[in-house]
């Protein structure tokens, strides 16, 4: 089988939730290095100095500048982060489903999938209950090229979470392969 998502993916996305953590505390940590400075600044100045009201200007815009660069890095690039290395992980460690369909045609529309953006591959697929066939969509990541498989080839995959894992071309249009 060929592997779709390998345990490279995993590291990957664990490396970027790690540096975008990373960043972010650096920068709170350069903040709350510039408020100490400026404490002891406030703290040294005599009573009643007129630099008292700069120290106060500057501690409160820093404090706003900061509250709002942690709501928006913390609720936009952390968040997206952390979702895709969720995901990522339960692509790797969750239950997985193996299914024989025979492949359709690639679908570029934009997909959301637990705050993953993904793409689409069509499969037709035999529903054992109903006893019809269906159109199945399997998913992909969006960054990621499609897999390279002919359109009516059956195919053997291995989905968790209905998203591609590993995939087999077991006949190109009715040929042994």
């Amino acid at each position: 089988m060929i592997k779709y998502f390998t345990q490279e993916d995993l590291l990957a996305a664990k490396k970027q939730k790690k540096n975008v953590l990373t960043l972010f505390f650096l920068i709170t940590g350069l903040v709350a290095a510039g408020f100490i400075t400026l404490f002891i600044i406030f703290f040294g100045l005599p009573y009643k100095s007129p630099e008292i009201t700069k120290i106060k200007i500057i501690n409160h815009s820093l404090a706003a500048v900061y509250v709002v660069f942690a709501f928006i890095y913390l609720g936009i690039p952390y968040k997206r982060v952390r979702r895709f290395y969720k995901f990522t992980y339960n692509l790797f460690y969750g239950l997985k489903e193996t299914s024989t369909a025979v492949f359709l045609e690639t679908n570029e529309e934009l997909h959301d999938k637990d705050g993953v953006d993904c793409k689409s591959l069509v499969f037709l697929e035999w529903n054992k209950y109903k006893k019809e066939y269906f159109e199945r969509q399997v998913l992909v990541f969006y960054e990621k090229p499609f897999p390279e498989i002919k359109e009516k080839s059956e195919v053997r995959f291995v989905t968790q979470g209905n998203f591609l894992i590993e995939y087999e071309i077991i006949n190109e249009n009715g040929e042994e392969k």
